[in-house]
């Protein structure tokens, strides 16, 4: 393993992180949106977890929904700060490489020669996704 490289675990929790961008975006929204509203019944209609007529169960209930609220926060702002650092032809190549919905509801990466249109030859965008992924697993704090 060279020293640039991160370990497997990390490898595949910023792979992970990096399918799951755009439904972890979409999630983050809706808990702050949650957060913000304090009426029970706009909350439980909201799609979010309806408060619970025991206060210990309704601390609990925000306790978990702040935790992973602050987990997708940081996941999000992980892909967005490495987004930031790419060209707007290589942020098509992420995009198209992991976000396009090919298969329905499976969450796999497409393979490159869908790609050939951008420009880019097969090395190339290898190496962007490549860096993509080692950029996401540094902002996560993943070695």
């Amino acid at each position: 393993m060279r020293h640039s490289d991160i370990s497997r675990k990390a490898w595949q929790r910023a792979v992970n992180v990096l399918l799951w961008y755009q439904d972890n975006l979409d999630e983050l929204a809706s808990l702050q949106d949650a957060a913000t509203t304090h009426d029970p019944e706009h909350r439980g209609s909201s799609g979010s977890r309806p408060l619970h007529p025991d206060p210990t169960a309704n601390a609990a209930i925000r306790l978990v929904d702040s935790q992973r609220t602050k987990a997708l926060k940081a996941e999000v702002e992980a892909v967005e700060e490495a987004l930031c650092l790419l060209t707007p032809e290589q942020r098509e190549v992420v995009r198209r490489r992991f976000w396009q919905d090919q298969w329905g509801s499976r969450r796999k990466p497409r393979q490159y020669d869908y790609l050939q249109d951008t420009g880019y030859s097969e090395r190339q965008m290898k190496r962007i996704c490549r860096t993509m992924i080692r950029r996401v697993a540094a902002n996560l704090g993943e070695r």
